[in-house]
This record gives C-alpha cells, sequence and structure tokens, in this order.
C-alpha cells in the first residue's frame, strides 16, 4: 500500500509532464483567450443642428479612471502621478496613495467613475501604460423642451427611442472601437500592453430644416392658444410649400427629453404624424378641387342652400347659418356644408376618391420622423350612399394634421404634391457634407391638379380670412392669408359627442405663397370653432415669422419703404477656411457669398469688403480664394484661433491634419503652439 502511495505522485508528475510537452501549447493559447477579451469603446453620437448651425442635441462626456499599479513604468511616475491626480480632483496625494495601497485586487483599482473631459485628459497626458480611461457618453438637449417631438430622446446607453434620435439612429452613433483586456485570478480587468486598439468612428452630424427662433414662437404661440382655448391639447406644423420642408412643428403639451421617463406617454405623442382625425371643412379643399377641374361646378356658379339644411340618404346634413343663394366661392368662405354635399351629388365618387389619393391621403407622407400614421380612406366600391356627400365636408374620412398641411403646400404651389422632411443634411465630423436633402428631393412626388385649378381657387380660401369669412381672426394686417377652417365633432365609443376638434390650415403670403401652416386643438372649450380657436394662433405666428423671411418682409414692406440700415464692421477673416469665415461673418448679422467654387476648408485669401469696413447687412461680403483646399505640408503655419469656439477650432485643425487636447470648453483662451509657429502634429488648446 505504501509503495502504491509512493507511486501516485510520480503517475501524476509525469502526466503533466505529458500534457505540458504535448497539448501545452494549444492549452496556453486557449486560457489566454478565456482570460482575455475585447472591451467596447463607444462612439461619440453626432450632434443635431437647426438650419442655423445651433446645436440642439449634443454629447456629454464622463469618464472612467482606473489604475494597474503592478505595471512596468509606473513605479518610476507615480509621484508625477498622484500630484496631478490630487490636482485635477481636489483631493490630497495621501487619499489617493493610500486607496491604492488598500486595492482589494493587486493589478487593478477603480479611481474615478465621473471625472469630465478636461481632467481625463490631464491624466491621459502623462502618457502611462498603467492608466486606464474609459469615456461613457450621454445626451444632452440644450434648449430643453424645444422641438422635444421632432428631436426625441435616447435611453441610457444613448440608442434613439423616439423622434429623429430614433430614425437616424445608425447614422448618430457612429461606430464603435474596442481594446484588448485580461482578467487576472480575481476576476479585475487590466489594459494589455501592446494590445491593438481599434478607435471608434464618430457619428454623423445632422443638420434640420427647422429654425430654433421660428420654433421657439410657434411653440409659444400654440401654448397660449391650447391655455386660452382651454384645449386638452394642440400641434402645430409649419411647411416649406416649393421644398416640403418641415419650417417648425410643435404639441403642447411637450416634454423635456433630458427626462423623458418623467412624463407620460401621451404627452410625448408627437400628434401631428401620429393622430387620425376626421379634418371636418379643412377637407373641403379636395372637394372644391375636384369640382373645379372636373367642370362640375365654376366658383361663380350659384348653389340654393335654403335654410340651411339638406337630407340626402338618409342623413341631414346643416350649415350654422341659412345662406340662401351663394356662389361657390361663397360657400367655401363661409363653409357650407349644404353647398359642398349638393356639388358633391354632381360627382362620381371615383372622382373624389381620386383627387384625395393624388393628395396623399390614406397613404403616409412618408416623412423621415418614426410613428407616422397612414390615415384611413376607403375605396369607393365600400361606400355607402352618405359616405360622399360626407367625405365632401370631412368625415367617413381620417387624416393626420401633416397630411392636411401637405395638401394646402399643393394649394400654394400651383398642384404639386411634395414629400416633407426635417432633415436638411448628414454631415462628418470634418464639416463636410454627406447627404444633402436637397440634391435627394428635387422633384415633387406628383402633380396632384393643374396650376390653372389652384390659380382659380386660391381667392376664393383667400376669402375665408376676409370679412364674412369664418376666419376674420386668421387676417394679419399687411399680409395675404389664404386657409380654411375646420370644426370637426369627435367620436367617442363609436358616437359622435359634443366635443370638437377645431382647426386652421391656410397659407400665406397669398399673393406669393411660401409657407403652409396649420394649427389643430383638441376639445376646445373657450369657442370650438376653428375660427376662434386655432385661427388667431395662426395669425400671431404669421405676424411674428415675417421678418424671418427675408423674401417675405420684402414682399409685406418694400425695402424704398425701410429706413435706411446701420452698417456693421467687417470682421477680418482672410486666412480662416470659407467655412468658419462665413459663420464669423454671420454672427455679425452679415450676409455671406462665396466664389465659386470656393470649398468649406479652402483659406479665405480675399474677402471684399476688406476688414475693418463698414457694411451694410443686406448687402453680402464676398469670399474668394486663390489656393488649392487647405492641405498639411511641410511649411503650413499654425493658425490664430483665439477667439473661436472649441469646435470650430477642432474641425480647424483636423482639416490641417492636427491632432487636437482640450483642455476645459467654451471659446479657445489659449493655444499651444503659438500663432504663426511650424504647424505641429499635435496641439493643446486651452478655453473657458
Amino acid at each position: 500500500m505504501f509503495t502504491l502511495l509512493a507511486l501516485l505522485p510520480v503517475a501524476v508528475l509525469g502526466q503533466m509532464v505529458y500534457i505540458h510537452l504535448t497539448d501545452g501549447p494549444e492549452l496556453r493559447v486557449s486560457g489566454a483567450e478565456q482570460a482575455s477579451a475585447f472591451e467596447p469603446l463607444p462612439a461619440t453620437r453626432g450632434t443635431i443642428y437647426d438650419q442655423a448651425g445651433r446645436a440642439l442635441a449634443v454629447n456629454t462626456a464622463r469618464y472612467e479612471v482606473a489604475l494597474d499599479p503592478e505595471e512596468s513604468g509606473f513605479d518610476e511616475q507615480a509621484d508625477t502621478f498622484f500630484a496631478t491626480l490630487a490636482e485635477v480632483t481636489q483631493r490630497s496625494e495621501s487619499y489617493w496613495r493610500t486607496r491604492v495601497a488598500r486595492r482589494a485586487s493587486p493589478r487593478y483599482v477603480l479611481l474615478d467613475t465621473d471625472m469630465d473631459q478636461a481632467q481625463a485628459e490631464r491624466l491621459e497626458a502623462l502618457n502611462l501604460d498603467a492608466l486606464i480611461v474609459t469615456p461613457d457618453y450621454g445626451r444632452r438637449y440644450t434648449y430643453g423642451t424645444l422641438a422635444a417631438h421632432l428631436l426625441g430622446h435616447v435611453d441610457r446607453d444613448v440608442n434613439g427611442l423616439a423622434g429623429i434620435e430614433l430614425q437616424y439612429d445608425e447614422a448618430l452613433r457612429g461606430t464603435e472601437g474596442r481594446r484588448p483586456y485580461q482578467r487576472d485570478r480575481h476576476g479585475a480587468k487590466h489594459a494589455v500592453v501592446g494590445g491593438r486598439v481599434t478607435e471608434p468612428q464618430q457619428g454623423d452630424d445632422l443638420v434640420l430644416t427647422i429654425d430654433l427662433v421660428r420654433q421657439s414662437i410657434l411653440e409659444a404661440e400654440l401654448a397660449r392658444g391650447v391655455q386660452e382655448a382651454n384645449a386638452t391639447w394642440g400641434t402645430a406644423i409649419a411647411m416649406d410649400v416649393h421644398t416640403g420642408a418641415i419650417l417648425a412643428m410643435a404639441n403642447v403639451p411637450t416634454y423635456d427629453p433630458n427626462r423623458p421617463g418623467v412624463f407620460a406617454e401621451n404627452v410625448r405623442r408627437n400628434h401631428a404624424i401620429t393622430d387620425q382625425i376626421e379634418p371636418g371643412s379643412t377637407f373641403k379643399l379636395i372637394a372644391a378641387i375636384a369640382a373645379v377641374e372636373n367642370g362640375i361646378i365654376s366658383l361663380t356658379d350659384s348653389i340654393e342652400t335654403g335654410t340651411g339644411w339638406v337630407t340626402m340618404a338618409g342623413h341631414t346634413f346643416r350649415d350654422t347659418h341659412g345662406y340662401g343663394t351663394i356662389t361657390f366661392a361663397e360657400a367655401i368662405a363661409k363653409s357650407s356644408n349644404v353647398a359642398f354635399t349638393k356639388v358633391a351629388r354632381e360627382m362620381e365618387a371615383g372622382t373624389l376618391y381620386q383627387v384625395a389619393r393624388n393628395l396623399g391621403f390614406g397613404q403616409p407622407t412618408w416623412i423621415d420622423l418614426p410613428g407616422e400614421a397612414g390615415g384611413l380612406l376607403r375605396k369607393p366600391d365600400t361606400w355607402s350612399g352618405s359616405t360622399k356627400p360626407s367625405i365632401s365636408i370631412g368625415y367617413s374620412v381620417a387624416a393626420t394634421p401633416l397630411q392636411l398641411v401637405t395638401a394646402y403646400a399643393a394649394l400654394a404651389n400651383g398642384g404639386l404634391l411634395v414629400s416633407p422632411y426635417v432633415v436638411k443634411e448628414r454631415r462628418d465630423l470634418r464639416g463636410r457634407t454627406l447627404w444633402s436633402a436637397e440634391e435627394a428631393r428635387r422633384d415633387s412626388v406628383r402633380r396632384a391638379f393643374d396650376p390653372e385649378t389652384a390659380a382659380a381657387l386660391m381667392p376664393a380660401f383667400e376669402q375665408v380670412v376676409a370679412e364674412g369669412g369664418t376666419a376674420t381672426q386668421a387676417a394679419v394686417e399687411g399680409l395675404r392669408v389664404a386657409g380654411k377652417t375646420g370644426t370637426a365633432r369627435m367620436v367617442v365609443d363609436g358616437r359622435y359627442v359634443q366635443a370638437y376638434r377645431a382647426t386652421f390650415a391656410g397659407v400665406f403670403p397669398a399673393d406669393k405663397p411660401e409657407v403652409a401652416l396649420l394649427v389643430l386643438m383638441d376639445r376646445p372649450t373657450n369657442g370650438f370653432h376653428g375660427g376662434s380657436a386655432a385661427a388667431p394662433v395662426f395669425a400671431r405666428v404669421a405676424e411674428r415669422w415675417i421678418g424671418t423671411f427675408p423674401s417675405i418682409a420684402a414682399h409685406v414692406a418694400p425695402p424704398g419703404a425701410l429706413p435706411a440700415r446701420d452698417t456693421t464692421e467687417v470682421a477680418p477673416v482672410e486666412g480662416m477656411p470659407a467655412r468658419l469665415a462665413e459663420r464669423r461673418l454671420l454672427a455679425d448679422g452679415l450676409w455671406v457669398r462665396r466664389g465659386r467654387g470656393l470649398d468649406d476648408w479652402q483659406p479665405v485669401t480675399e474677402q471684399t469688403p476688406t476688414a475693418e469696413a463698414h457694411q451694410r447687412s443686406d448687402r453680402p461680403v464676398r469670399l474668394a480664394s486663390a489656393v488649392e483646399p487647405v492641405a498639411r505640408t511641410q511649411t503650413a503655419t499654425m493658425p490664430d484661433l483665439t477667439g473661436l469656439s472649441a469646435r470650430q477650432a477642432t474641425s480647424w485643425l483636423a482639416a490641417l491634419g492636427v491632432a487636437v487636447r482640450l483642455d476645459g470648453s467654451g471659446a479657445v483662451r489659449r493655444q499651444d503652439p503659438e500663432p504663426g509657429a511650424a504647424l505641429p502634429r499635435a496641439a493643446l488648446l486651452t478655453c473657458r
């Protein structure tokens, strides 16, 4: 027995030697693979801008900082490291030395999980292999609730959940990188020295079609209108009638995308594209187009409306007043249900259906926002005897506010159905345009009706806003407005109840339309008609928006009628890339015109007027360049970046091939190297 027991260790040792010699290399590789893994490096999510370049959604970066004290070379730099760490964290060196000495793992100690970018960069500048810095990105919406339903929001992992953030999530989030790490026997992670790191690729930036000033005006006036009308909610949407670009979109109540979980789901709902409603009299536009285009009636033909009621297919249709004999144009202005049902009786069901389909009803507009509803428009073979007259006055059909405003945009532009969109451009980190809506959406969806029909109907819809029309409160002094009111009873549990949705859809200027705007109020009680609840909001928005459209302002008040404009001193922009020079001049309220072929990153060599000259804001500053686009050369020098924003300075240096480290945020206060020095491989910018 003792002999057998003595031979057992010899047998085990022999087996170990055998495994080491035969399977050793393979097992060592397998063991290393089990102990090693890759840690993801998150990409910086792209920024979302309004059309003027104001940042609406930006990233916030916090950093997790850890240390491997056993890494070679750390002991020699320990004093410098602890002194720097104490300085950036405002804690004593002894605190950090004690924390490292009492670590649970011999090769890993977590120092901080909430360092900002400047603190992390100070530590990274020490070039310690023992230091492990891991970024953690968040999202911040710089203007709070402004444009919340358009922008949407993200989850804790910065993945899009709603709005633009969801629709363009793949483009915004970029591609994450990775770096290798190993776990020791205690399970703690530490970096692999010399391991291959794949750097993350930053997400693309988005430029929207909305303007911050117009958006804030629309939201403020809509909130005021909802309060005055005592409505449960309200929505408004404005569109460029020629391109389909969404100029502003608002919902009340709204929410803060910085804290989306605090708000109820119905508050986060974008009613402009998700709610399917019976549009009421705003839908009379479709019946009017069908009747005039197909020669069923002209605007001057008379219709007998009697005392304000008519019965068709067992259903009674009523007006608010008895209008007697009126022309079709007056029927539009007074919104006569009796007149429209009588006109609808004379047209084929397929005619009315086809015009509605041509204008996009019963199908999505395919706007680049998630959650859009397609509306409801039944085919004529399913219609009953009352369906045709009901559709002519906006019942037995469901449409979204976006579909309605798109139809009124078609009236304004001469009969073309345009496709609405909210993203104007996609750009990379250096500001280069990757995709442009202007290039991708050159053509309209289709011609919905003839330009002659639109020209004939526009004066009738102008009369809606004139004396005797249903929307006198939509009138704006000096501005010609055309549009239509809608007051639709709501259906609850399959039955119509005494609750209404009030709508006004209009365009301005009516004689040279540029903007289509729709305002809708849900269940207003302080005046439930579209002319009293929604039209005043339209008027206030249109009046305040005039100044944001130079062409409309000039149309309302020609330049000769205005006093001479003040002049502005022209800033020196020679040597700057054209893109930054343009932004610098625009910030001073000056109009900029680039020379032909001037690239974003070509340096400006000539500006007219010259620096320090005075220029009127209605006249352009012309920029030109006599050199090729910026490229790094041995003779290039460091530009003067003082006063530029951190992003502008970073973009300029990136175009020159210079790696940038930032100390702080905001505008550049100091730079290293100094202006005029030889162009370096890397630069440090101190911001305030």
